[in-house]
């Protein structure tokens, strides 16, 4: 009685998912952007604020070469940021290189060079390289090395942090969505993750997720990892590398999309997770509609599929038992 009960339920809902199409999902997604805004209004938000403004905003070349070195970084800083921070590099940790510009200021001369007609750009030096905005010439790069937060220890930075799931998922849905990876060429794994709580190599098409996390968590990561792939985020680094705060919050929002559709309550980790990559311009959050929508109906339509296949096996199961 209690199996033909559950799968009435679980029949119904996958219906509704399906009626309700996209007006369902859009709802959803108004949910994670409502849930975000509440979120950034907290004393905690503007914390986490004040400390993100003291990490530097890297170059294109320099994100490649981040994403390719430590594609599990999030925060990235030199060695005395972090001390600031109130934090050290782990000892034996190995540095993450990337180019720093040579700067030099350039000698004066008596001779006054004229200015340059409204609207143009100022003339480069006789070297050839324009002068910065300080006055001062590039003339060359020079490798310098950051370092990640998992590589560091010590006081721990002031954020909204996500939630971690406990408990269990609900049955045969990792194996769903391992399938549907599976798919795309893509192999899945648990193990050590370090600080992460998974990520997706494309290089190697591996997806990492976490040993150290509870069943629910392990699922909510997962989808988070499909839903980078199913976007095509991961199939583009350069991209991914200059536009991951964007990215991000698209993996998360169609994680929690589909999440909650399969009746997992995960916003105690995707609003703040969304959050942290928004920052304080949340218009990245709404404008993600589209993609989150699109890409979660994707995932959404073979898992109801899969129920309703299921469902009506139990109602066959069931209706012969009577008989």
């Amino acid at each position: 009685m209690s199996t033909s009960t559950h799968t009435s339920t679980h029949r119904s809902s996958t219906t509704s998912t399906r009626t309700g199409g996209q007006d369902k999902l859009a709802a959803l997604h108004e949910q994670i952007s409502e849930g975000v805004a509440a979120l950034v209004e907290s004393e905690g938000w503007r914390a986490m604020l004040d400390t993100a403004a003291k990490f530097h905003s890297y170059s294109l070349g320099n994100l490649v070469l981040i994403a390719l070195q430590a594609p599990q970084a999030t925060r990235v800083a030199g060695f005395r940021t972090w001390q600031s921070l109130g934090r050290q590099v782990g000892k034996g940790e190995r540095g993450i290189a990337i180019l720093a510009p040579c700067t030099y200021r350039p000698k004066t001369t008596e001779r006054t060079e004229p200015a340059a007609p409204t609207g143009q750009e100022p003339a480069t030096t006789s070297g050839g390289v324009a002068p910065d905005a300080g006055g001062k010439e590039v003339r060359g790069y020079r490798v310098v090395h950051v370092f990640a937060l998992h590589q560091t220890e010590g006081a721990p930075l002031p954020e909204v942090a996500p939630a971690l799931l406990v408990g269990q998922a609900p049955a045969g849905l990792w194996d769903a969505l391992e399938a549907q990876v599976l798919a795309h060429g893509y192999t899945v794994h648990r193990g050590d993750t370090g600080r992460a709580n998974g990520w997706t190599d494309p290089a190697s098409r591996t997806v990492w997720v976490s040993g150290d996390v509870d069943d629910a968590q392990a699922v909510k990561t997962l989808l988070h990892e499909l839903a980078h792939i199913e976007a095509g985020h991961v199939g583009d680094l350069p991209t991914y590398a200059t536009c991951r705060d964007r990215c991000e919050v698209e993996a998360e929002s169609v994680a929690y999309v589909v999440a909650t559709a399969q009746g997992m309550h995960v916003s105690g980790y995707s609003f703040a997770y969304v959050a942290g990559w928004a920052g304080p311009d949340l218009s990245i959050v709404r404008q993600a509609a589209d993609t989150v929508t699109q890409t979660a109906r994707r995932i959404l339509t073979p898992l109801d599929t899969a129920a309703a296949a299921a469902g009506q096996d139990s109602t066959q199961t069931d209706s012969a038992r009577g008989a």
